[in-house]
């Protein structure tokens, strides 16, 4: 395991890494990502959320077709990285071709009523997902969210035999990164830019 880094170290170098590695993730690297996911805090305390652990290189290549063809019915054909950005289009249409190949995957997925789905449904489970982007910062290892799988929810949740009350939140591929591609700053916009004070 590699030294320890501080929080806001961890926070303030944390990106997406798309580009990873398929050495195999040591067990107990495996075993801090999902100690850190169950600490994170959720509504009322309800923990509504269930990991699904992928490793089979046969389950993971049959989701992989379903994600590229999500990729290319949303910006593979027309290849304009539009608001990505050149650099987050490379490196999201990299994903799309060889995510199959990361050697773990763990879908977070939300335990829930069978009510329609809404954007709160999966609020209790997005700071489990977080915690495990820092898990892997701290661990060194590559990581990324990415939900595109999700257009095709229903053959992943039968690929998966995921019950009829959970749905998939995130999938996190997670990896050692490729040479040349680590953490390190961020470029974000200004925070002055996102900040409205007691109205818009």
């Amino acid at each position: 395991m590699p030294d320890e880094i501080g929080l806001f170290e961890a926070i303030d170098t944390q990106r997406a890494l798309r580009y990873i590695k398929p050495d195999p993730v040591p067990p107990e690297m495996l075993d801090r990502i999902l100690s850190a996911a169950t600490r994170a805090p959720s509504g009322g305390n309800n923990q509504p959320w269930e990991f699904v652990i992928v490793q089979d290189q046969d389950v993971k290549t049959k989701i992989a077709r379903f994600y590229r063809q999500a990729w290319d019915d949303s910006y593979g054909q027309s290849r304009d990285p539009g608001p990505l950005g050149a650099r987050s289009y490379s490196s999201a249409e990299h994903l799309a071709h060889h995510i199959a190949e990361a050697p773990l995957w763990i879908f977070v997925c939300v335990r829930h009523d069978g009510s329609p789905p809404t954007m709160w449904r999966g609020a209790s489970v997005y700071p489990a997902v977080q915690n495990m982007l820092l898990a892997a910062r701290g661990l060194g290892l590559a990581s990324v969210l990415t939900t595109f799988h999700t257009r095709f929810e229903k053959e992943v949740a039968e690929i998966l035999g995921l019950p009829e009350n959970v749905q998939t939140a995130a999938l996190l591929p997670f990896g050692f990164p490729e040479d040349g591609r680590g953490y390190g700053p961020t470029r974000r916009a200004p925070v002055d830019e996102f900040l409205h004070f007691d109205r818009w």
